[in-house]
């Protein structure tokens, strides 16, 4: 239950003054008669309720920073800055006398001719020569380049366990060695919780579903072998990322094949491509700049050993991101508000809306003296102007060295852009958090930690208490087993790459242990499993002769899958629920569902891991932390049945 906001302004001033008249003959022992407006002594009562009802107003409110000062001795973030929007930029460039030219990270462009929204590059980026004509293969089982270039979605790795690998062509021509690393977009058609590597919103350590090995080959000799270094953005293929690959020496753009290959593809669904580009980097909405002594010569001249000193930073105004400030050759380290700090800390504030450093008052924060040497590192950026659509014509901003001539196009939306919190905002995020669950104690608690797992996409969770992996057999009090089962594509059950039976990936496994260990109770014993599938073999009796056997049989087969699938099965169609048992009048329902007026169903009988379906009236237990897999689904005609037939 939330208890209610107080309020202490709800005594206005009318209501005051009719009090003190009420009082006023008691309290003069009758000697005070005129109460009228007109006499000096009600004015003077009048004046004193007017000072004390503005009082009272002022008690009522909550000045921001005691707000801000609140959510930090809570443990919760202040309000947060603004947030640079990012995308992954393709790029070209030409540098006169240099075969395979490198952009440094750090290149400023602008996709608008004014140069008013100005990205920098994350990382430098080799910018390899690319063929005209051409494009970039994919080879895993057999050829799948056309469904790389029609979207499709192409399946890399296997989740069976084997050992499996993927090989791409890269465009490239010529015969260049690489000044720099080779960078990949891999854009996978991933869960909207495995967040792309470039959003601010992604996690920055999931483990990898697999481990993964990157070589390089050449196509027409058969030469091989492998990177010197490999940054993963993708995390394994979890999600979508920029892959950086450190050629060896020696290689060359001759070398136009890439491997990449595991010994085991332990992956809860096949991560599925969808985009391959050459020759890109991730893009944020934020610039540097450096502003020394000299620049703010003027400001720094005008400092008096006085609080409230500031220092405008040149075309900050409304763009200020971060700052980093040196002062007489010491750090000053930025804060989200002076209420923490002590006389003697060197600590400052970034005011994002006057463009502008502002340091302590000598109580809260260290008054700084005038160093005619300072120097203040800032960024500029950040906020929603950020965020926008695809474009290919990303030029070098205004300012931009011109001896090396580059261009871009954006391959994603940029996305990610926010404008700074307001504390009001902060506040109602502050009281949202009051009903987040951080602590597992009940089994709703540990299904929702698990299902909000950062980084990983877990589709749903149960939580047997008492289970032990040891004791299989037995109730052990203290002890957790959670089941958790990935997400994974339901849109096309035909697909090839389709899992009737997903499992969790080692680091997903990892990744929520890592989470429920830091939120169980001390005497707690969890353990995180994947769920225990079991076969589902069904027949189904038709009464009647339908017109179109194949057709009832496809309808009856599909629909059944769906109704017993572990991810939108069920009657809610969120998952067969754990441990429910496979009723025969239930699989019946459904199946008539599924076929209407196309044939009536008379029976269904189910059979379990592999036995002959034969139970066609009791039901099919399972225990907890079991999900129903359908293997297979027979149709048979039966002769319909009469009303009235066989009755005496």
């Amino acid at each position: 239950m939330t208890l209610p906001a107080p309020t202490l302004d709800d005594l206005t001033w009318a209501d005051m003054m009719a009090a003190i008249r009420r009082r006023i003959p008691a309290e003069s022992d009758g000697t005070w008669t005129l109460h009228a407006p007109v006499d000096p002594g009600v004015t003077l009562l009048e004046l004193f309720a007017y000072l004390l009802e503005q009082r009272l107003y002022w008690l009522d409110q909550v000045p921001d920073a005691l707000v801000v000062a609140i959510l930090r001795l809570l443990g919760l973030d202040p309000p947060r800055p603004a947030r640079p929007a990012a995308t992954v930029l393709r790029l070209s460039a030409s540098r006169p006398g240099t075969d395979v030219p490198v952009v440094p990270a750090g290149t400023a462009l602008t996709r608008d001719q004014m140069g008013s929204v100005v990205f920098t590059l994350d990382d430098d980026v080799t910018v390899l020569p690319l063929a005209e004509s051409g494009g970039i293969t994919v080879w895993t089982d057999r050829d799948r380049t056309a469904d790389l270039r029609a979207r499709r979605g192409v399946a890399l790795l296997a989740s069976d366990g084997a050992p499996a690998r993927a090989r791409f062509t890269l465009p490239l021509t010529g015969e260049h060695s690489a000044p720099g690393p080779i960078s990949l977009l891999f854009e996978l058609d991933a869960s909207a919780a495995s967040v792309a590597s470039w959003l601010p919103t992604a996690v920055a350590d999931v483990p990898p579903p697999a481990e993964l090995t990157w070589s390089w080959f050449r196509p027409d000799s058969g030469l091989s072998g492998p990177f010197e270094k490999v940054e993963d953005g993708t995390a394994g293929l979890r999600r979508s990322g920029v892959v950086r690959l450190h050629p060896p020496a020696g290689w060359s753009t001759q070398e136009t094949g890439v491997t990449v290959s595991t010994s085991a593809a332990t992956y809860a669904a096949p991560p599925r491509l969808s985009r391959l580009a050459v020759n890109v980097s991730v893009a944020r909405h934020r610039r540097r700049f450096t502003a020394r002594g000299v620049d703010l010569a003027e400001q720094i001249a005008g400092w008096l050993k006085l609080p409230g000193q500031h220092l405008v930073l040149p075309d900050a105004a409304g763009r200020l991101l971060e700052a980093a400030v040196r002062l007489a050759g010491e750090e000053w380290r930025p804060v989200p508000d002076f209420t923490f700090g002590a006389p003697t800390d060197r600590i400052h504030l970034v005011d994002r809306t006057e463009g502008a450093v502002v340091f302590g008052d000598g109580l809260t924060g260290r008054i700084p003296r005038p160093d005619p040497d300072a120097i203040v590192n800032y960024v500029l950026g950040g906020g929603r102007e950020g965020n926008g659509g695809l474009t290919d014509n990303w030029v070098a901003a205004p300012d931009t060295p011109a001896d090396l001539a580059v261009t871009a196009a954006s391959l994603v939306r940029a996305e990610g852009g926010q404008d700074p919190e307001t504390v009001t905002a902060a506040r109602q995020r502050a009281a949202a958090s009051l009903g987040e669950v951080t602590r597992a104690v009940t089994a709703d608690d540990f299904v929702t930690l698990a299902r909000t797992t950062p980084g990983v996409a877990v589709a749903r969770a149960y939580a047997s208490l008492g289970e032990h992996a040891g004791f299989a057999c037995d109730l052990v009090p203290g002890a957790v087993t959670v089941h958790i089962v990935p997400s994974a594509q339901r849109t096309d059950p035909d697909r090839e790459d389709f899992v009737a039976a997903p499992q969790p990936d080692p680091g997903m496994l990892r990744a929520v242990a890592a989470r429920l260990d830091e939120a169980r109770l001390l005497t707690s014993e969890v353990f995180v499993r994947g769920p225990r599938y079991r076969d589902v073999a069904l027949r189904v009796d038709l009464s009647g002769d339908p017109a179109d056997r194949a057709r009832v049989s496809a309808a009856v087969t599909s629909a059944l899958r769906r109704f017993l699938d572990p991810l939108v099965g069920g009657e809610e169609q969120d998952g067969w629920p754990f441990g429910e048992a496979l009723r025969p009048s239930a699989v019946l329902r459904a199946a008539q569902r599924a076929l209407g007026d196309l044939a009536d169903v008379a029976g269904v009988a189910i059979g379990l891991d592999g036995a002959d379906p034969d139970e066609d009236c009791d039901e099919v237990r399972l225990r907890a932390g079991e999900l129903p897999v359908l293997r297979s689904v027979r149709t048979r005609i039966v002769p319909a049945v009469e009303p009235g037939e066989g009755l005496e």
